[in-house]
């Protein structure tokens, strides 16, 4: 928990609450029936110690991922598996973040205290990573965050570039959590990749996809066993709630509805593009549930003073003032959302 620091992340929504939260990326139809089942039955399992070995959590991760379940370790939220991945990197060189990007990559090396540097994206690429990167000298670096599609661009990263970087040997830890949420959740084939690279971890959370942030679930998966058992070394013994467990499992199982739900998305998500536009607004056409775009005016306190939350993407490094992300919700919340975008601009 934080104490006094700001909180640099959507999603606080306790002290003034917005009628419409459009700040975190989650899915707008909530948790899947099976999941919010699961929940509520494991209130008796409390009464005992998790898992400490998550067993039939890692083998329904398995079923779903084709991953065996000696490559997985599963963790409270993926940003605890990311604290502890940079803290059980095996050297002391600094690490490199493609940037603009989620803010706790660099929060967990200094946790660490490991130092990092940032590749930045270019506004004039379209914010997209491309070749230019394999010109850097991968050798000097502890390890490459990268996250796919990208937080807060929404934009994947080519297979073919990925495979060419983690054929580097630079190892590489890449955030898959959104994946899900886009028209393509089969882009990289992951068990190929780790078994192929074992410097290449991949990072996911279900909280995104079955709306389960308050749970706090993620897990990594990687071939390399001996980097698996020092993160286990950063976390304690029953970092993983039987509720957490239990959703898990449920969520697993919940394929058929999660691409449903992702097909309304997407189709959102391509009325909303052109919708902003219109508006005067510059969008970068992301491929997951959330937009960015820039405007000239300031738009997210004004939006707020109309009881919507969205995500000022002024700390986002490598990104120019102007910057706002919004999540892509329901059909009725995204009107809301342009009515109240066409009062602040017009």
């Amino acid at each position: 928990m934080y104490l006094t620091k700001q909180s640099p992340h959507g999603g606080d929504i306790y002290e003034n609450a917005p009628e419409l939260d459009f700040s975190a990326n989650l899915n707008p139809f909530g948790m899947p029936a099976p999941v919010r089942e699961a929940l509520l039955a494991s209130v008796d399992g409390c009464e005992r110690y998790p898992d400490p070995y998550c067993r039939a959590l890692r083998a329904a991760i398995e079923r779903a991922e084709g991953v065996p379940a000696g490559h997985i370790l599963c963790g409270a939220g993926a940003s605890e598996l990311l604290y502890a991945y940079a803290a059980a990197l095996s050297t002391d060189r600094p690490a490199l973040i493609v940037a603009p990007t989620f803010s706790e990559y660099a929060a967990a090396l200094r946790a660490a205290g490991r130092s990092a540097e940032l590749y930045f994206l270019r506004p004039e690429e379209g914010f997209r990573l491309t070749d230019r990167v394999l010109s850097l000298d991968l050798s000097r670096y502890a390890a490459v965050f990268l996250c796919s599609p990208n937080n807060p661009t929404g934009l994947t990263v080519d297979p073919a570039l990925l495979t060419a970087l983690a054929a580097s040997g630079v190892p590489l830890l890449l955030d898959l959590s959104f994946l899900d949420l886009t028209e393509t959740p089969a882009l990289y084939d992951v068990p190929a990749l780790i078994e192929r690279f074992p410097n290449a971890a991949v990072l996911r959370s279900p909280a995104k996809s079955f709306a389960l942030p308050g749970v706090r679930l993620g897990y990594l998966m990687s071939s390399d066993e001996a980097l698996l058992e020092r993160m286990t070394e950063r976390v304690p013994c029953w970092n993983v709630s039987v509720p957490a467990q239990a959703s898990g499992v449920a969520a697993m199982g919940c394929g058929e509805w999660l691409r449903a739900s992702v097909r309304e998305i997407a189709a959102e998500r391509r009325r909303l593009i052109p919708a902003l536009e219109a508006l005067g607004l510059t969008v970068l056409p992301g491929e997951a549930n959330f937009l960015l775009f820039h405007g000239e005016k300031p738009l997210a306190a004004p939006l707020r003073r109309r009881g919507i939350a969205v995500r000022d993407c002024s700390d986002f490094a490598g990104l120019p003032a102007g910057y706002v992300r919004i999540a892509v919700r329901t059909r009725e919340e995204n009107d809301r959302l342009l009515n109240a975008l066409r009062e602040v601009l017009t």
